[in-house]
């Protein structure tokens, strides 16, 4: 597939690749894309996608505050000293 685009859409894509924040042309388009078809949804749609992943949210696991942040800083710690650690 071919694709010609306007220069100003080319600048576009040339800026997100400078800020790091997309590592190709086709990364940028893919992206695009995702948000023009979540754009296009519905009000309802995209209500009761909030609505779910407020449930979702509100359904739990929790751990106490003072546990979360305790488990956080043991893993920042644990990363700095080049343990491969999972964020989550």
């Amino acid at each position: 597939m071919e694709i010609n685009l306007p220069p100003e859409v080319a600048a576009i894509i040339d800026r997100q690749l400078a800020s790091g924040q997309c590592h190709s042309p086709t990364e940028v388009i893919v992206q695009a894309l995702w948000l023009l078809d979540g754009w296009n949804d519905s009000e309802g749609e995209r209500l009761e996608k909030l609505r779910q992943a407020a449930q979702e949210g509100l359904a739990g696991p929790f751990m106490p505050g003072q546990e979360a942040l305790a488990d956080l800083r043991a893993k920042a710690t644990a990363r700095r000293a080049g343990a491969n650690v999972p964020v989550a």
